[in-house]
């Protein structure tokens, strides 16, 4: 739960007033993965600290958002956290698990 409200919290922050986010799930035989998607690219500065403990766009005391989600899918939940940002597709963070 925790890893999905901090998705989509980043999602709808990062998104300009009138734009759309978008939550999709994609379960297949395997495994499962969730996705939330935005338009807007980050920068290439900020891709390569996206991560990172205490990593924040929106100010001091913030980025934990992003830490946990990598944090809590793949050290607690053996799963897989990512994202991908480009100008086709704006900004995706996915979480992927195992099933069984």
């Amino acid at each position: 739960n925790r890893i999905l409200t901090n998705m989509v919290r980043n999602a709808l922050e990062a998104t300009d007033e009138g734009g759309v986010v978008r939550i999709g799930v994609i379960d297949s035989i395997k495994n499962v993965r969730f996705e939330v998607q935005n338009n807007r690219v980050m920068k290439e500065e900020v891709k390569h600290q996206i991560f990172q403990r205490s990593f924040s766009t929106k100010g001091t005391g913030r980025g934990t958002g992003t830490y946990s989600i990598k944090l809590l899918t793949e050290n607690y939940l053996n799963g897989i956290a990512g994202f991908v940002s480009t100008e086709d597709i704006g900004t995706m963070f996915f979480v992927e698990f195992l099933k069984g």
